[in-house]
């Protein structure tokens, strides 16, 4: 899909729409045991996508994507067929899905669009500090120190020590990637060490984790 692609998160599955609200069907069918071709080819959806052809012309309205699942692959469906789709599902998921679209259609994807922005400049901060660390020590800055950096953010906030595609994290768990880099910024600024500044953002991503889900703001 050429659009961004939003990561949501519905009951602790992922949930991908892309900012004009179409959905990816091969990943919401697969929370309920179900393929998005089985929907398709009902009576009732042939009937309903003929009706839509007379009314709006021959759009597509449902696309095919060949890259990786973790890359936006799947069959996507235009949110004029989202909710009917998600009603297939499952009664809640589609008043969810609705939901989900109509804040989409109305423009809140830019939101997300603002938080991934701000983690890009977030991670290159960490790699100015990371650098000028090394200098002060003496040391040329490697590859490796970036990616043991990054992977550091990773750690103390999903417990992993580990790579996280940042385009598949949804608004919220951008903006705590970015205010821990922010922090680790500075705290490599002050010249703590490694297990200095990992005790220090492993308290505060926990702090930054627990205000969210008590639906406080994260600054």
């Amino acid at each position: 899909m050429a659009k961004a692609i939003i990561p949501h998160d519905y009951q602790g599955q992922p949930v991908s729409f892309n900012d004009t609200g179409w959905i990816n069907a091969t990943e919401a069918a697969a929370r309920f045991g179900r393929l998005p071709h089985e929907w398709l080819r009902l009576p009732d959806t042939v009937a309903y996508l003929e009706a839509l052809e007379r009314t709006c012309g021959k759009i597509p309205h449902v696309k095919t994507s060949r890259a990786r699942a973790d890359r936006g692959g799947g069959t996507w469906l235009h949110p004029k067929l989202a909710v009917a789709f998600a009603r297939w599902l499952s009664p809640d998921f589609a008043v969810w899905c609705d939901m989900q679209i109509d804040a989409l259609l109305r423009g809140d994807g830019s939101h997300w669009a603002t938080a991934r922005r701000e983690a890009t400049l977030g991670h290159r901060a960490i790699c100015d500090a990371v650098a000028l660390n090394c200098e002060a020590r003496g040391k040329t800055p490697q590859r490796h120190h970036f990616i043991n950096e990054a992977r550091l953010i990773n750690e103390v906030i999903t417990g992993a020590f580990a790579g996280r595609s940042r385009d598949q994290l949804n608004t919220a768990e951008l903006e705590i990637v970015t205010l821990v880099e922010l922090r680790d910024t500075a705290l490599l600024g002050a010249g703590m060490s490694y297990a200095e500044r990992k005790a220090n953002l492993l308290g505060y991503a926990q702090t930054l984790q627990a205000k969210h889900l008590q639906g406080a703001p994260t600054a």
